[in-house]
Parts: C-alpha cells; sequence; structure tokens
C-alpha cells in the first residue's frame, strides 16, 4: 500500500510538468530526447497486460501479468518512471513496485546519454536496488535504443551483481505506425560465472509494433518472443526466475494516453 501511494504521489509530481515523452518499448526506457511521433514531452500514464509461459523475471512474470505505471520528465534532463505490477497464477497474486530516476548526461535531436537508478520491491517481497544506463538515437525513420541494467538484490542467496541488457530498433512504415525488433538479456554474468546463482543467462528477442493516432495522445506498443536459457548452470535461489533451464514465451500489451 506505501509503495502504491508513492507511486502515485509520484505521478502527480510528474503531471505538474510540462515535459515528458511517449513509451515506444515495451521493456526499454528512453528519456525525453528519443520520442515517437510526439510534438513535445509530455507526461504518459500506461497500462500493460502481458503473459508468460516457463519464464520469470525482469522479463515477464509467470503467468498473467498487469501493470500500471507512468514515465514523465521533472525538468532539467531528468525523467522519472514508475509503475505497480500485479501477477496472477494458479497459485497467488503477488505485487511488484519499481521507481526509477534518470538524468540526462548527454541531450540532442538524435542522440541522448541518461543515467540514474532507483528501487524494486520484487514478486517475492525482496529489496533490489537498480542502476540504469540509457542510450538512444534516432536518424530518418529509424529509431534505436538500448539500456543497461544493474540490479542489486538484498536477499540471502542471490547473485551478488545481476545484470540485464535490452536493445530495440524500430523504423516508421506509415504516419504513427512503426515496426521492428526487441531483445532482452538477463543474468548476463551466467556467461562468464560458472556460479551464477539464478540458473544461468537468459535471451529473450521478439518483433515490436508501436502506434498513435494522429493528435499523438493515445499510443499502443506490443512485443512478444521467445525465451531459452542461453546458458544453464543448475543452481538456485530466491530469485523470481526459472531455474530449471526450460525454454518459454512472453507477449505483452501496452496501451497508454499523453498529457
Amino acid at each position: 500500500m506505501r509503495a502504491a501511494t508513492l507511486v502515485l504521489g509520484l505521478f502527480g509530481l510528474a503531471a505538474s510538468s510540462a515535459e515528458a515523452q511517449v513509451r515506444p518499448f515495451v521493456y526499454s526506457i528512453a528519456t525525453g530526447t528519443v520520442e515517437v511521433d510526439s510534438d513535445g514531452r509530455r507526461t504518459t500514464a500506461y497500462y500493460d497486460t502481458g503473459y508468460a509461459d516457463t519464464t520469470s523475471g525482469p522479463t515477464a512474470y509467470d503467468g498473467l501479468e498487469q501493470r500500471i505505471g507512468f514515465q514523465g520528465s521533472l525538468g532539467r534532463g531528468a525523467t522519472v518512471v514508475a509503475h505497480v505490477a500485479f501477477g496472477l497464477d494458479a497459485q497467488a497474486t503477488r505485487t511488484s513496485e519499481d521507481v526509477e530516476l534518470l538524468q540526462d548526461l548527454l541531450s540532442s535531436p538524435r542522440f541522448h546519454l541518461a543515467i540514474g537508478g532507483g528501487g524494486r520491491r520484487e514478486w517475492s517481497g525482496g529489496a533490489t536496488a537498480l542502476g540504469r544506463v540509457s542510450i538512444g538515437w534516432t536518424g530518418g525513420s529509424t529509431l534505436v535504443c538500448g539500456n543497461l541494467r544493474i540490479e542489486k538484490p538484498f536477499s540471502q542467496g542471490r547473485d551478488t551483481v545481476d545484470l540485464i541488457s535490452s536493445l530495440g530498433v524500430m523504423h516508421r512504415l506509415a504516419h504513427g505506425v512503426r515496426v521492428g525488433f526487441e531483445a532482452v538479456g538477463e543474468d548476463l554474468e551466467g556467461f562468464w560465472d560458472a556460479t551464477e546463482a539464478e540458473g544461468g543467462a537468459t535471451l529473450y528477442a521478439g518483433p515490436a509494433l508501436h502506434w498513435t493516432i494522429p493528435n499523438r495522445r493515445l499510443w499502443a506498443s506490443v512485443g512478444g518472443g521467445p525465451v531459452v536459457h542461453a546458458t544453464r548452470t543448475g543452481l538456485s535461489s530466491l530469485a523470481p526466475r526459472d531455474l530449471q533451464g526450460a525454454s518459454g514465451y512472453t507477449i505483452r500489451v501496452s496501451v497508454g494516453y499523453v498529457f
């Protein structure tokens, strides 16, 4: 309840600002210098719904997930991103909350570089500190965005640090319509660390679609594809991951409104 109150309070703060941005990708975060069919920075509130099978963690909840969140500018190159997520499966209904603050280091009409951090309360109730680097580039009809997220879980038996990266590329087909792909790598330290405590590295890749209506207020993004285990350590932990080594899939739909 406290986390939900915090998210709603930050939403009110961001909505009072005259600047913000939309969310072209469902997993990668871009700050206001990388926009899709937007005439300025504005706050966007969004609702996500997704389903995943035989996978869990930052990419998806193993079951049905619903999420309410927002992304908005606080001015002077600062961007706040926050959400409350609800996960439903056959055993229980769980919640998770994220809050991050990003600051632009470099900003131009074509390129941006932002860094920041925040925190998460995981599905299991454990706390995790977050750090993120966001890089974006626009050229003509092409949009590219990449993120590197560093996670520091505080629960016992977890990795010291987890690395999650994402890359999204989109190309404009028509006014308001972009298509491309998005890829996410989780627990990347599993490629070089045989003792990675959370089952090994996993990779997601799939098509991505973004659409905005002509008045540039309402938008929708869709992404989905397979999630495969690139490495397997055979180890287990309290991490919210599928640790059995089986491959799965995920699909997510995000709908938002720009204020």
